[in-house]
């Protein structure tokens, strides 16, 4: 049995996030699996989609819906009612693309912490959580340092993924996913800046995961909209192959 689990909290995404990724798992997964959001609003998901409760976490001053939340994966509620996790678990957000199989995505190194290396950051250590794996049984104790001490993980640590990946390399290594599996839209899809409003975004090459970290989103890259902030946006050509993988 695959585990697929993502999170969704808060009013910035709607169900059709969570729909179309379900719909992206299915369509590029073999065998069976379990697909399970965590969530605060369940309404609207559709059938398969194993909708249960946010587990609880303790995040002092930082924001209740920010993206340390999501080290909430790593606890061991979830081998507990209503959850019953088990073995190794692929976590993805609601806001990429499946656009090939992901079965090797369970397959590479096994028993292995897997995660994005992330893109802005090469060579420093630092992951993308948009993707990992891991074994829910063994990654507790960093669930458990966040808790003892957030507030002082936040003055010298600026998010969770930074956090989760240190945390892991003090431990054993970290391995990176293959570079050509997992892509960002904004870094591997689009052109040069200056030729972006002319020039449209083309999916990369052998890529499996297409992530939209920040904006645009699937459905304005599919538009040709980039918003930024009230007073300005940023334009870019539309990507009408979007519509092909995202199935919300």
């Amino acid at each position: 049995m695959k585990t697929i689990l993502c999170m969704k909290w808060g009013t910035q995404y709607g169900a059709d996030f969570v729909n179309q990724l379900y719909r992206g798992v299915h369509d590029n997964i073999t065998g069976d699996f379990r697909f399970v959001c965590l969530t605060d609003d369940p309404s609207g998901m559709n059938d398969g989609i194993e909708a249960l409760p946010l587990p609880n976490i303790e995040l002092g001053n930082a924001a209740i819906w920010s993206g340390w939340r999501k080290l909430s994966s790593l606890s061991s509620q979830l081998k507990e009612a209503p959850y019953h996790l088990s073995g190794d678990i692929l976590f993805l957000d609601i806001d990429l693309l499946i656009t090939d199989s992901i079965d090797v995505l369970f397959d590479y190194k096994p028993g292995a912490f897997c995660i994005i290396e992330n893109w802005t950051q090469l060579g420093k250590g630092i992951g993308n959580s948009s993707v990992y794996r891991y074994d829910i049984d063994r990654y507790q104790y960093i669930f458990d340092d966040f808790e003892s001490r957030y507030e002082e993980i936040y003055k010298t640590v600026s998010n969770e993924q930074v956090y989760l990946t240190r945390s892991v390399a003090k431990t054993e290594k970290v391995e990176w996913w293959p570079e050509e599996w997992c892509r960002s839209f904004k870094v591997h899809a689009l052109p040069n800046r200056l030729l972006q409003p002319f020039i449209p975004a083309k999916l990369p090459p052998a890529c499996r995961v297409l992530v939209f970290h920040g904006h645009p989103k699937p459905l304005e890259a599919l538009q040709g909209v980039w918003p930024r902030g009230k007073k300005s946006k940023r334009w870019i050509r539309p990507c009408p192959w979007v519509s092909q993988y995202w199935k919300g």
